[in-house]
């Protein structure tokens, strides 16, 4: 192609790109920049002159691709645009320059145009020239609002320790944004210097402000930690329940003691987080102080503490994982019941079988599956009873624990249940069956599991579509299931007929008696993360906030 025709091709892009989005754009952009260096001096002057704001920014994104030094000051120039979308362009583009951009942005601090000097700010700050923080310090007291956010998020980019003082100051701001970047700011910089004003800025009324100053604390590392064992004997309970989550993260044995004294706080929150931080800690000592928590009147602590129990496991947490399948709430007890499955103590198995006759069909799909992780045979018999449970995701956990137990004992039973029962079961049947035949353990892997269909409510777009979804892609799991364990065994005699299994699961899943319950539906996942934002509006127990503070987090990993 001669250069005339390059140029007319690049003028042509160019008036493609008009009224065209950013995603719509892209492939332009790329054959732009493909065309290479000789491109910019058009480039630059679409940036400057170009008739929408689309072709401006296209030329800023292209130029920063380009990757020549050229690029830089047509950019710079460009961070005063009359388009807030060229800026942040221009501003990118500049980004991918790096350093041949340092001296032309820091002359723009100098602009008489907020936009440029902010939009300089955070480049630089995104480049990481460490030598540029003097700079960005001598002005950032002197600069409007919307410029020293810019420059404060900067000089924690930067990293330079001479930002620490100068960030101090924003921490008593009456602007909340610019307290919260400083308290950012000041946790990328590491500085024990920043500690206390941190620790003050707990109690702020913002809790984005709150939130951002734990987590700087948390950066900051160990030499945080004995200002926040102090700070948990603050009279504010905000104080408390922050710097309880913090020292949870921290991890770190200093602060057990303190932790273990705020397990009885008469304020619900600090409790709860001590607990969990108890847990993140892994101090075995602590289980037993937990234990104290689970007759507490709110059903969130009691679930704190389950989780904590579980996550330090050994011995010391069987007894209180025991006594919480008892607990009135059934998502502490379904918690109970998945701690005692990864603790896998045998001493568990009694209590575990009990659970499969729970009221609530989730603790007795997580009671049997936890009974599958044993692995004792003592509990092969309670789950062949389980067979006639009323729930089909139950009947599905158990005929996957017993495939999991590989005793022989199952066949007969699972042979009846696959003449009478819902298609998913039977899914799971013929995947667990061939190997049980033969005394076999079965460990179906996560990718191959069937999972509850969706829930379809009024809320559900296009229910149809939805349903006939989730029915293809359950057959398509079975099938792959079906094809592994078959590759996985050739020579059974009883190979499992996988287009069967397809074509039975193509049935009007709406009809099973899972589909009209969605808060005990999610929860029954063994991802249930999903279930909270169902569970929380169905009567279940989860507290309220009780001042405005976030809504609780504790059950946020059930």
């Amino acid at each position: 192609m001669t250069t005339t025709a390059k140029e007319a091709r690049l003028q042509e892009l160019l008036v493609e790109l008009e009224g065209k989005s950013e995603t719509t754009q892209r492939p332009i952009i790329d054959e732009i920049v493909k065309m290479g260096a000789w491109t910019i001096k058009v480039l630059s002057k679409a940036l400057s002159a170009g008739s929408t704001f689309q072709v401006r920014m296209a030329a800023a994104t292209s130029l920063g691709e380009l990757g020549d030094s050229k690029c830089v000051d047509p950019l710079v120039t460009s961070l005063a645009d009359s388009s807030l979308n060229v800026q942040r362009a221009a501003a990118n583009a500049l980004s991918l320059l790096g350093e041949p951009a340092v001296e032309p942005l820091l002359i723009s601090l100098e602009s008489s145009d907020d936009s440029v000097r902010r939009w300089s700010s955070e480049v630089l700050g995104k480049i990481g020239n460490k030598r540029v923080a003097g700079a960005i310090i001598a002005r950032v007291h002197t600069e409007s609002t919307e410029v020293q956010k810019a420059m404060v998020v900067a000089l924690g980019e930067l990293g330079s320790s001479k930002a620490t003082e100068p960030l101090l100051k924003f921490i008593d701001d009456e602007n909340i944004d610019l307290v919260r970047f400083a308290a950012e700011a000041l946790g990328k910089l590491k500085d024990e210097r920043a500690i206390d004003a941190l620790i003050g800025c707990l109690d702020s009324p913002s809790i984005d402000v709150r939130k951002a100053a734990a987590d700087a604390l948390v950066r900051i590392g160990e030499k945080s930690v004995p200002p926040l064992t102090t700070a948990l004997e603050s009279s504010n309970h905000n104080v408390r329940r922050w710097v309880a989550e913090a020292l949870g993260e921290l991890r770190d044995k200093r602060a057990v003691d303190a932790l273990v004294h705020a397990l009885v706080d008469d304020n619900v929150r600090v409790r709860r987080y001590a607990a969990l931080a108890l847990g993140k800690i892994g101090e075995p000592t602590s289980a037993q102080h937990l234990q104290s928590l689970l007759s507490d009147s709110i059903q969130d602590v009691r679930y704190a503490a389950v989780k904590a129990v579980a996550s330090i496991g050994g011995k010391a947490a069987l007894e209180p994982l025991t006594t919480a399948l008892n607990d009135p709430d059934w998502v502490v007890r379904l918690a109970a019941a998945q701690g005692l499955g990864d603790l896998g103590d045998l001493a568990a198995v009694p209590p575990l079988c009990d659970c499969l006759k729970d009221k609530e069909w989730s603790v007795r799909f997580h009671a049997a599956l936890a009974l599958g992780e044993i692995g004792d045979l003592n509990a092969v018999i309670p789950l062949i009873k389980a067979l006639g449970d009323k729930r089909e995701n139950v009947r599905r956990g158990v005929v996957e624990s017993l495939g999991r137990l590989g005793d022989k004992r199952a066949v007969s039973a699972l042979e009846r249940q696959r003449k009478s029962d819902e298609h998913l079961v039977t899914a799971m049947i013929d995947m667990v069956l061939p190997s049980l035949r033969r005394g076999r353990k079965v460990e179906p892997r996560r990718e191959h599991l069937l999972t509850p269909q969706p829930v379809i409510n009024t809320a559900t777009i296009k229910p149809k579509a939805a349903i006939l979804a989730a029915q293809a892609a359950m057959a398509q799991r079975a099938v792959q299931s079906a094809a592994m364990q078959n590759e996985l065994d050739p020579e059974l005699g009883d190979a499992i007929d996988a287009q069967a299994i397809a074509a039975e699961l193509g049935t009007d899943l709406t009809d099973t008696p899972d589909a009209d319950d969605p808060a005990l539906q999610a929860a029954a996942l063994r991802d249930t993360d999903a279930g909270l934002g169902a569970a929380t509006g169905l009567g279940t127990g989860l507290a309220a906030p009780a001042d405005g503070d976030e809504v609780p987090a504790a059950r946020d990993d059930l």
